[in-house]
């Protein structure tokens, strides 16, 4: 076995991705090893002339042959390296898919793995912007900063002596990361005294899982992001609430972006107490894997899964399997909708990229992407606004008062004025007046979860209902209604 393929075999556990782009969110799993290889061809369009390897071994001669042309003739000196990673991106920027990404480098891809796992070679802090650089909120318990002495309040000043007034967060933050068991020197201020900690980096595991508990005997678990030890986070908050009594659980993924699909698998696993499918893997069409649960699941309670529009990915692929299953009910409001998986590789060159290969779909193999999950109690939390706020929010809006309904492409003032309001809700639309795509896409949605025939038309019902729907989002307060609403169902 060659150098490369046994690299190639030792990355048997794909790490397969879900990015979910919200923000700088984000959202990866690591899967089957059934899935890795499963189908190397390359598929070509039609139209395409490169049919065969010969064709396509030709055109990568002539592709060299432009680089070198390139190189030597153009304007200003360009490397070799410039332009190679500009193809290699290239490659996966014809897909006109935003989740198949080329690294160029390590740094890019490492990065992106610490962030989409919760897991990071640093000294172990979290941090906020300061105009003297960054102000440490908390520690990291049994981190290097806590072990060496660093508090809450500490402003860091300088690392490696260098000064970090000014720099964005991030920056900061890059700087305080490193590979593991490296030093790092960081000088804090505390309340006008000047410290300085010499560091050795580790690796860092952030808390993913928070749980408590309410009242009547109901525990509550919030996941921030499904990281890869939140499965373990997760056995450990329920056992902890279950012994001190929970008789039902609140399950909370709002805004949570996703991350390791098998933490979602393993979770929803804990919970569905039949056997079946927890989630489906589709490839061009049909499904290739399938994640099942195994019927093992013990100590079983009611269980109410909180859910929004920051819902993403790993976090949609177990509000479907439990809703699919009937293990929870899910309150809230449709989930993001991202719905593809995508595997990480590594490149001979040292490169790495990621591509988008699998759909994901709900255990009754409803499709996610670009749909969501709508919730079994549709409920919109409250702005928390004043009345002067309010009656700004209603002086900006247009009148949906047409006694007029419209389809796709239609343009109209009753359009304009749901899209605003569908805005407010949380909905991915612009405020253009016509019923285009996004529109239509986000009245399916608001449709399917007032339990209305999902058809993507503004009839007079679905007008009514997003007034209403915008009323109580506008004049609800600062009370978590969805909260709420998970306790009244499992109080029945």
């Amino acid at each position: 076995m060659d150098h490369n393929k046994a690299k190639r075999v030792a990355r048997v556990l794909a790490l397969i991705l879900c990015a979910a782009m919200i923000i700088t969110s984000f959202s990866f799993v690591i899967f089957l090893p059934g899935l890795v290889g499963a189908n190397g061809s390359v598929v070509y369009a039609a139209e395409s002339k490169v049919k065969t390897d010969a064709d396509l071994e030709k055109e990568l001669g002539t592709l060299k042959n432009l680089i070198k042309e390139i190189s030597k003739n153009y304007k200003d000196d360009v490397s070799y390296d410039t332009l190679v990673n500009g193809a290699f991106s290239g490659v996966l920027e014809s897909l006109n898919d935003p989740y198949s990404v080329y690294y160029a480098t390590t740094d890019e891809s490492d990065s992106f793995m610490d962030n989409a796992t919760a897991e990071f070679s640093g000294i172990g802090v979290s941090v906020e912007r300061h105009a003297e650089g960054c102000r440490v909120v908390a520690p990291i318990p049994g981190g290097p900063a806590e072990k060496a002495g660093m508090r809450t309040g500490d402003i860091i000043v300088k690392v490696d002596g260098a000064d970090v007034a000014g720099k964005e967060l991030t920056d900061i933050t890059a700087l305080l990361k490193g590979k593991e068991g490296t030093t790092v020197k960081v000088s804090v201020d505390r309340s006008g005294q000047s410290l300085d900690f010499t560091l050795t980096r580790e690796k860092i595991q952030e808390t993913t899982v928070y749980g408590s508990m309410l009242e009547d005997q109901i525990g509550y678990i919030q996941i921030t992001q499904f990281g890869s030890n939140t499965d373990q986070e997760f056995i450990t908050e329920r056992l902890k609430l279950l012994n001190q009594g929970a008789k039902s659980l609140i399950i909370d993924v709002r805004n949570n972006p996703g991350g390791v699909m098998n933490a979602a698998a393993s979770i929803a696993n804990q919970l569905m107490v039949e056997k079946g499918p927890i989630f489906h893997f589709a490839q061009q069409g049909k499904i290739v894997e399938t994640a099942m649960a195994s019927g093992s699941a013990t100590r079983s309670v009611p269980v109410a899964l909180l859910v929004n529009e920051g819902s993403a990915s790993a976090s949609e692929a177990l509000a479907g399997a439990l809703q699919d299953s009937g293990t929870a009910v899910v309150v809230g409001t449709t989930t993001y909708g991202k719905g593809i998986a995508q595997q990480v590789e590594e490149l001979d060159n040292g490169a790495s990229y990621k591509l988008s290969m699998f759909y994901f779909l709900t255990p009754k193999e409803h499709v996610i992407d670009k749909q969501g999950i709508a919730p079994d109690y549709a409920v919109y939390n409250g702005l928390g606004l004043s009345e002067d706020q309010i009656e700004q929010v209603y002086k900006s809006l247009a009148p949906m008062t047409e006694e007029i309904k419209y389809s796709a492409g239609q343009t109209g003032l009753n359009v304009y004025a749901a899209q605003q309001r569908l805005e407010y809700l949380g909905y991915d639309v612009e405020t253009t007046g016509t019923m285009d795509a996004a529109t239509v896409e986000a009245i399916k949605k608001f449709q399917k979860e007032q339990g209305f025939s999902a058809y993507g038309g503004l009839d007079f019902t679905t007008m009514k209902a997003i007034s209403s729907a915008f009323s109580d989002h506008i004049y609800g307060g600062s009370d978590d209604k969805q909260l709420a609403k998970a306790i009244e169902l499992l109080k029945k």
